[in-house]
């Protein structure tokens, strides 16, 4: 369920990482089955271009844990 603050509605909570190649991104899950990533625009050529682009994808399948 959202919350709704001053008329904002919470979507998710964000964590900052960094990938292989030492580029800063954030993700956090976004609803069953997915998550969003939020990447700074490494192709931005000119200045009306976004600063970051946002993608929606599968989240990983949690490992199964063996049962006792």
């Amino acid at each position: 369920m959202t919350k709704e603050t001053n008329g904002l509605i919470k979507m998710c909570g964000l964590w900052k990482n960094e990938d292989k190649n030492g580029n800063e991104y954030f993700s956090g899950n976004y609803t069953y089955g997915t998550k969003l990533l939020i990447y700074t625009n490494s192709f931005k050529e000119k200045p009306n271009d976004p600063d970051y682009i946002m993608y929606i994808a599968k989240q990983d399948k949690p490992k199964d844990k063996k049962a006792f």
